[in-house]
């Protein structure tokens, strides 16, 4: 437990914890193994619970329109996953696999609400690492656009970008 508690100090996800409730996350937090090649969650499916990678590797992935499921992201020890369907309830957006033998933890939205009637600064703080987990990677998302949208071959898909950014940036709706 001491150890786990260290870790997740270390983690942007628990930013600004004291070591007390990091250890009241920690008596939540379960800890499992998968094997290389393993599914650990699958897109379309619904499991509100945020997941912390210790040690391995997980690859990201996604369903495509027409061809093969493609890959998104490589995740690492320290990394998280499952945060949009914990922070809403919705079916997971990718799948996660482990590449290499893999523990992770998981928390359960269900735990975190418990802990949000007892703690609710803890609660706050956590909710607020997972909104900054969240910009960074739209921060990343909008870098990655903008320098394929100034490529030559850009041009050619100045459409699609705009239709993108309108489904991101507009009409939103919960």
């Amino acid at each position: 437990m001491n150890m786990l508690n260290h870790e997740l100090n270390s983690l942007q996800l628990f930013n600004g914890l004291e070591y007390e409730d990091a250890s009241r996350i920690c008596s939540a937090l379960q800890t499992s193994e998968f094997a290389a090649n393993k599914a650990i969650l699958n897109e379309g499916e619904c499991i509100q619970a945020l997941w912390i990678i210790l040690s391995g590797e997980c690859m990201v992935s996604r369903s495509a329109e027409s061809g093969p499921e493609q890959p998104l992201a490589l995740l690492k020890a320290g990394d998280v996953f499952g945060e949009m369907s914990f922070v809403r309830t919705a079916p997971h957006s990718a799948s996660i696999r482990a590449v290499t033998d893999v523990t992770a933890c998981c928390y359960r939205r269900e735990d975190f609400l418990k802990l949000s009637q007892q703690y609710p600064d803890i609660a706050l703080r956590i909710t607020a690492n997972i909104a900054d987990v969240l910009a960074e990677r739209l921060r990343r998302m909008d870098t990655w656009v903008c320098e394929i949208m100034t490529r030559p071959e850009g041009s050619e898909h100045r459409s699609e970008w705009e239709s993108f950014r309108s489904a991101v940036y507009t009409n939103w709706s919960f």
